[in-house]
This record gives structure tokens, sequence and C-alpha cells, in this order.
């Protein structure tokens, strides 16, 4: 089977890029071809968030044209939504690649209408992911341009949240189907744990303040600091917002005990979940799930996060983590104490993350959940992988 994905952003350090990536190489792992069309992120190498793609993988970087709403400023839209949807960039990709399916995991609503006349254009089944549970990518369109997915063959959401959050605007999203993300599990838990002179929390993500709180989370650090002066907190990653998060380690005083690491590998990352005492990130409200939540789970380290989005679908509070309100400093300083005052706690909710991710969200399951929706649409579609109409 041919399977061609859309996204935003390859180039850049995130967690949608992310899940294409892993899928898109357990794919070619299993004798399918994957291949990835993806909008570029100009930021990514200039200010330090740029991803390291895995070998192997295709990816044609090409603008992905948003649709304008249709009025008297842009009648010229009555020539070029044909003209696009025919012969424009997406459109040529299709004719030359030839997919049996594509899979969009875009976010921007306003390129929905763009993508669905293009593969119509094709009879190329349109699968939809959907992983963003607030309204960043409502563009100009608006639920217009949500509304063009009534076409698509199937939609996925990153969880029951996301799938529920779109429900009520797009009544295709009602049949939705859920499937969480995946990681590699087994090199997760082999992984050998980080080593350095003083313990640690460790926080991971992209460094973009509108969707990570980390500004709850340094207030809460500097509130047990004293109490635990032997343990650091370290961030990893990059982002737009690197240097504002400099500074807000300097605000609160905490400069000798917070650590900045930049951008890491793969590897580096799960010595870094291994050797934590606990994961720790603060959210804000529209977060889907993000997908170090299960690679901290999956090392075996308990996880504190924010209850939005669908993060309780798989951290269950008390069990293998706990979920806060956004915005909750206290209570986020709560769990850390709680946490690092009881070893015996924390390896048990360890092994808990541990196996729930060991039985549900390893990539090969996460892969076998896309397969059979590939599938069913080909059923529906009377097409036969590799052969075009």
């Amino acid at each position: 089977m041919r399977v061609l994905m859309l996204v935003e952003g390859y180039n850049a350090l995130g967690g949608i890029a992310e899940i294409v990536d892993g899928l898109a190489t357990e794919l070619n792992r299993a004798g399918h071809t994957a291949g990835i069309v993806s909008t570029r992120d100009f930021h990514a190498a200039r200010c330090g968030y740029q991803r390291h793609p895995r070998a192997g993988i295709e990816c044609i970087y090409e603008e992905i044209w948003n649709r304008k709403p249709l009025g008297l400023r842009h009648l010229e839209a009555l020539v070029r939504i044909p003209w696009y949807a025919r012969f424009g960039g997406l459109a040529h990709i299709l004719r030359s690649w030839r997919p049996d399916v594509v899979n969009s995991h875009l976010c921007a609503w306003d390129r929905y209408p763009t993508v669905m006349s293009a593969c119509r254009n094709r009879a190329i089944p349109l699968v939809q992911s959907l992983h963003v549970t607030d309204e960043r990518g409502r563009g100009r369109l608006g639920e217009r341009g949500l509304g063009a997915l009534e076409h698509a063959s199937e939609i996925i959401t990153g969880s029951a949240a996301t799938r529920d959050f779109f429900a009520a605007k797009l009544p295709a999203s009602q049949r939705a189907h859920v499937i969480i993300g995946g990681v590699d599990g087994f090199a997760a838990a082999s992984a050998a744990p980080y080593r350095r002179t003083r313990s640690y929390l460790l926080c991971a993500c992209r460094l973009h303040l509108e969707h990570k709180a980390l500004d709850v989370l340094f207030a809460a650090f500097r509130m047990i600091a004293r109490d635990f002066p032997s343990i650091d907190l370290l961030i990893a990653g990059g982002g737009p917002d690197f240097e504002r998060v400099a500074h807000l380690v300097n605000d609160a005083g905490l400069a000798d005990r917070v650590e900045l690491l930049g951008v890491k590998s793969r590897e580096d990352l799960r010595a870094l979940h291994r050797g934590a005492l606990a994961f720790v990130l603060p959210s804000r409200p529209g977060e889907c799930l993000p997908l170090v939540y299960l690679e901290a789970l999956a090392a075996g380290t308990p996880v504190i996060g924010t209850d939005t989005g669908g993060a309780r679908e798989v951290i269950r509070d008390g069990d293998n983590g706990f979920l806060l309100t956004a915005g909750d400093v206290d209570g986020t300083a709560a769990a850390l104490r709680m946490l690092l005052a009881d070893e015996a706690r924390r390896t048990t909710m360890g092994k808990r993350g541990q196996q729930l991710v060991a039985n549900n969200y390893t990539w090969g399951k996460f892969t076998a959940r896309y397969m059979a929706v590939y599938r069913s649409c080909l059923r529906g579609s009377g097409r036969t992988p590799g052969v075009m109409p």
C-alpha cells in the first residue's frame, strides 16, 4: 500500500510531526510505502528547534494553499480554487506519487478544502487525523473550512477528548476512530539511565509558552526547591520561546537549579526519561495529548500533567502519575513533593505506566490500527492497492 501523509512543519520539533514520523517508519518497515508532504517551518533551524527525521523517509516540502473566504475581495478564488485543486503543487504530487490513501494530519482548517478537492479530483480516499483540541487552526474560513471533512473517507482523532471536541462542529467526527499515539516501548524501557551528580526532575517539550505552561512549572518547583536541595529540574527541547523561557528561569531565581538542555536526540531523551525521578509538563487548555507523556510512562517514570485534552486517557491520577487543573501551581508543587518524598510510590507508579504503554501504545499497535482504517477506505472505494483508476 502507498500512503501519503500531509503535515505542517515536519522539519520542526512537535508531537504531530513525531507521530507522522513514527507511523511512516513503521509502514515502511512493514513493506508498505509511506511518504510525507509537509509545509516548512522556516524558523526551526534559526530558533533551535529543528528536528532530524529518521533515515529512509521521503519528504516533499510543498506549501498547501490556505483557502480564503469567497467574497468581493477574493473573487480570484473562483478561478484559483478549481485550478489549484487540479493543477497546483499538491495535485501534481498526487499525480506523480500515486498514493492509494492520503492521510492528512494538517491542523489548519483553511487547508482542508484544498486537500479534499485535490483528493476527490483524483478519486483518492482521504483520511483526516485530528490532533488539536482548541481552535488554533480555525483560520479565516472557520467552520466552513472544517466542513470540507464531511467528505473525508474516514476521520481519526488522537484521543476521545479530541473526538468529542469536534463532534459538535463536524458531524462526521462522531464516527471517528480514536487512535492514541505510539512509542518504542522496548527502547524506552531498556535505555541506560542518564547519570549526573545530582538527581533531577525532567520536562521535555517544544518551548512554546502559548501551549506549554512552563511558568506554572517554575513557580511550583520554586515552592519545593528549598526542601529538596539535591534535586534539579532539567528542561529538554527547543522552540520559538527559548529565550523567554531562559528569562523565566532567571526571574524565578532558579538559574542554579534549572538547566536548559536544548534539543536532544531520541536516544538522549530516552536516557533522560529513564534517569528522572519524575516527568512534569503543565499544559495550557487546548493540548490534545502530548506524546511525551507516553514516552515518559514507557520509561517507567511517573508523570505529572494537566487535565486537558486526552491526558486523562493515559495518565491515571494517583496510579501512574498525577493530573492537575490548568494553572494549578499549588497542586503541581504538592504532587512534586509527594513523589520526591516517596521512592516506593515512584517505583510503583512507574511500573504501572510502563505496563500501560506496553499493552496499548507501542508503534506496532498504533500502526496496525491506522492500517485497519486505510484498508477500510480501500474496501469502501473499491480500489486495489497499487492500481490507479
